[in-house]
This record gives structure tokens, C-alpha cells and sequence, in this order.
């Protein structure tokens, strides 16, 4: 009865575990600030997101040659400003997987059309 007792115990520890890691893998995404550290490229490779770590990014890109910025994000708006400035701009978080966000006023435009960029996660680096 006892080694009953050890299995039954044994298998029940293994499947939680086994549990408990597939759940975190499911919610790693953009939110996740050890996950967003690094390169978050646009799918026509014209633009680039690099998180250095929770407060620093630095922009690439078309028409951002080398950018560096300061950026928190609250609920699910990131806001970017440049250092010493107090002007921040607000990119709504519209979408996010594990390696994707879509994030709303990236792009200058005018009218009516969409002004938001998608971001792929580099997992190369």
C-alpha cells in the first residue's frame, strides 16, 4: 500500500508540474517584460522595436535611423517619449501573442487610413 501511496503521489507531482509550466509558456507575451526584451521587427523588415530592458527602446528603421527612447506601458498603452523631453507619445496595445503585437499610432498619416504597425519578436538573438 505504501509504494501505492509513492506512485500514486510521484504522478500526480509530475503532471502538475508538467501543467503549471505549459500554462506560463501560454501567457509569455508583449506584456511579459522579460519577453519583450529584445528586437521586435515589422513584417516588411522597414521598421524595428529594440527593448534594451523595461525602460529603454530604441527605434530602426525607414524612418527612424537610430532612435533611443524611454517607454513604460500602462494597461494596454506603451508611451514612448525621448529622454529629457515630457512629451509622450501613446500607442495602444490593439493585439498580443507570444510573437506578435500590434500597436496603434505608429506611423504618420492622414485621413482615415490605419496608422498602426504590427511587431514580430525576433527569436534569433
Amino acid at each position: 500500500m505504501k509504494n501505492f501511496d509513492t506512485i500514486l503521489l510521484v504522478t500526480v507531482l509530475t503532471i502538475s508540474l508538467a501543467s503549471c509550466d505549459k500554462e506560463s509558456e501560454d501567457h509569455v507575451n508583449f506584456y511579459d517584460s522579460e519577453y519583450r526584451v529584445g528586437l521586435w521587427i515589422s513584417p516588411d523588415k522597414r521598421d524595428t522595436l529594440e527593448f534594451i530592458d523595461n525602460s529603454n527602446l530604441i527605434r530602426k528603421g525607414e524612418f527612424y535611423v537610430y532612435e533611443e527612447y524611454l517607454y513604460r506601458i500602462e494597461k494596454d498603452t506603451l508611451f514612448i517619449k525621448l529622454p529629457n523631453a515630457t512629451y509622450e507619445t501613446q500607442h495602444l496595445i490593439m493585439t498580443s501573442d507570444k510573437n506578435s503585437v500590434v500597436l496603434g499610432n505608429m506611423y504618420l498619416t492622414t485621413g482615415f487610413a490605419d496608422n498602426s504597425g504590427m511587431f514580430l519578436k525576433d527569436n534569433e538573438n
